[in-house]
Formats: structure tokens, sequence, C-alpha cells
């Protein structure tokens, strides 16, 4: 991987991974404790709360969750409906996934209220359908679909899997997690571009090697482990810095005037990536108005801060964060926290599937600061 990185990069991101590594246990987890916000009697990865509280879960098709409903809203007294409804939450293999929600792997709720959802369109291991892996963006409040977003082959081609999705100004970015790369579709020209594709610093290695709870490497019964290419991503609140990961890291960052200069090529952009951070294998990220990086902790079972300065903290360490994903802050400053288990599906866990409903949504109210570090606000593109 240091082949495809700049020696200027390489000493940049070598600085900032020293200041996290002098940081990692300077600071004690926060004391506050985790309240329950949701529970689902299905896997849920996901959670997204519009501007007005309303709470949304995505929940995916993995192995024995075959009749999820894929999305669903939370109800005040707790009870889960599905989202939009009809059609869309009542796929089943073999059915047509084009207006269909198949395998939810991402929501996320943006400035504009709206939710967005990414649908990959297959069951884990298999070959999504004409027009079923799809981009989503729905009225949360009645359910009509807004926008719905496809790409030819020259974007997405075989092989490629759309994974987590951020939006800042006009951009809309999305890791692509099967070959590796980021799809970037600007939502008022309709332009879409395809970069570093394929290129290693966007995929996994032979070194960093995914792992749960107590370091236990991801396998299946055949010893087979997870391959999953570029993954979370972050764009900070000024739009400047395009931030990403496989699960098993490290955490990189290029410049997104970078990735939209298109004399540029993606080796010519390689040599730009910066390693930030070496981290523990990660379910999920989010990050605040002030640069901070969140990341979900699945070996540790914590929540962990990396500051720009280069601190890093425990934000929150709790047994019940098995498998933390995809982290979401709303506007209240409150953190929300999926817990999948993903880690104790047979395809993760040598052959056996030790989940255990229900499977929970936490949260915690974010405080000021963390020790040394000042904590913002959500960035909400």
């Amino acid at each position: 991987m240091k082949d495809a990185l700049s020696r200027r990069s390489l000493i940049a991101g070598t600085a900032i991974l020293a200041g996290l590594g002098r940081q990692a246990h300077a600071i004690p987890p926060h004391p506050h404790p985790l309240a329950i916000a949701a529970r689902s009697p299905f896997l849920c990865s996901s959670v997204a709360l519009t501007p007005t509280g309303a709470m949304f879960l995505g929940l995916p098709h993995f192995p024995g969750m075959e009749k999820s409903p894929s999305l669903v809203r939370v109800e005040n007294n707790g009870t889960l409906t599905p989202f939009p409804g009809g059609a869309w939450n009542t796929w089943t293999p073999g059915q047509d996934g084009s207006s269909a929600l198949v395998m939810v792997n991402a929501i996320h709720i943006f400035r504009d209220g709206t939710l967005w959802v990414v649908d990959q369109g297959a069951l884990p291991g298999q070959t999504p359908q004409p027009n079923a892996q799809k981009l989503v963006q729905f009225d949360p409040a009645g359910g009509k679909v807004l926008q719905l977003l496809r790409f030819p082959d020259t974007i997405m081609p075989p092989g490629a899997q759309f994974n987590d999705l951020r939006i800042h100004g006009d951009l809309l970015f999305v890791t692509d997690s099967g070959l590796g790369g980021v799809i970037i579709h600007n939502l008022a020209t309709g332009q879409t571009l395809r970069r570093l594709s394929g290129q290693p610093v966007m995929c996994n290695d032979s070194t960093h090697i995914h792992r749960g709870r107590h370091g236990r490497v991801l396998q299946d019964g055949s010893g087979k482990r997870p391959q999953v290419q570029s993954d979370m991503l972050e764009v900070d609140a000024t739009g400047q810095w395009f931030w990403f990961s496989v699960p098993a890291g490290p955490l990189k960052r290029i410049p997104v005037a970078s990735l939209l200069d298109l004399q540029k090529n993606d080796e010519e952009l390689a040599q730009e990536v910066q390693v930030v951070a070496e981290i523990p294998s990660i379910g999920g990220t989010c990050i605040d108005t002030l640069g901070n990086i969140y990341l979900s902790d699945a070996e540790n079972a914590r929540i962990t801060v990396l500051a720009p300065n280069g601190r890093r903290a425990a934000l929150v360490s709790d047994p019940r964060l098995l498998s933390p994903d995809a982290l979401f802050i709303d506007r209240n400053r409150t953190l929300y926290i999926p817990c999948p288990q993903l880690q104790n599906l047979a395809m993760f866990n040598g052959g056996h599937d030790t989940t255990r409903a229900p499977f929970l949504v936490l949260k915690m109210p974010l405080p000021k600061r963390i020790g040394a570090i000042p904590l913002g606000d959500a960035v909400e593109g």
C-alpha cells in the first residue's frame, strides 16, 4: 500500500497517526450510560432520524432475517411500521427487486430531512438482478419516492456494490465495497464520476484482518473471511476532506477537490491518499462539525473519538455494543448506535449463528467534550 502513496501524503498521514497513537488510552470511557432507543426482532444495522425526531431503521436481509421488512419507522410506543409500505417491504427471493427493498445496507437523513436508502439489490454472496441495486430518496412523511438512482456499468461495473453514502451540498458520495472505489453524483447536474476504481488504497489487504470482540478473526465455517473493500466514508463539514476505510482499517483521507479534478486519473489520485490512523475493526462511523470522527469499535465494544489534532478518546464502552454499526448524530446532539451482532452471524462466526433478538439501537447525549477533546454537532451535509 505504501507504494500507492506519495512521500508527501505518507509523511502527513504518519504525523497524524503518531499523534493518535500517543493519545490512544489517555482518557477513560465516558461514564454516561447508554439508553435503549429502539428494539427490533430483526437485525438492525442503521438508524436515522428526521429533524422532527421520526426514527427509521434499516433491517438488512442477512441469513435468518428473510422475513425482515427491510425498512421501518419506529412509532412513539416503540412498535415498528414497515416503510414506505406495500411491495417495497415484502420482497422475497426470486421476485423483481427494481421497486422493492432487497438488501438495505445503509440509511441516512441529511439537512433537508428526506430519507436516503442504500439498497445493494442482492442477498449476501449473490449477484443483483437488473435495476435492483439502487439509491432511493423517500419523503419520510408519506413515503413518496423522490428520487431513484441507478447507474450504468461504466459507473457500477459487474461486481460493484453500493455500501454507504454521504451528501455535501449537491454532491452525493457512495462507496463501492465490492470492487473498491467511490461514486460521486452531482444532484443538481446529474453528472456522475467513478473514482479510485479498484485502487489498492480502496481495498482490503493481507495485513489488516477483520476482527470481532477480543480480536477474534471473522470467518465462516470453512475459514473464508469477509472481503469488504471501501466501506465507511465521511465528508467533513467544510467539504474539504473525504474520509474512508475498509472495516479493518486503516483510516484514510483525500481532498474532495482532488476527486473532482478530471485532469487526474485514478493512479494519480491514489498518490494523494493519506493514511491517517490505524484503527480497530469498525462497523461504522460518523463525523461532527468540529471534525471529530466517531468509530464503532467492534473489537472492544466501545465508541472511540478521533480528533483532528491527533487525540483519541473512548467515548463510551458497554457490553451491549455488539458489532456497533452505522452511527448517527441528530440535531439534539444525541448519538444513536445500532448493534446488529454481525460478528455472531454464521458467516462471520465459524458457521454458527449465535445472534439473539431483540436487536438494540442504543443512544446517548453527546457531552460538550470528552477530556481535552471538544465535541461538535451533527454534520448534515
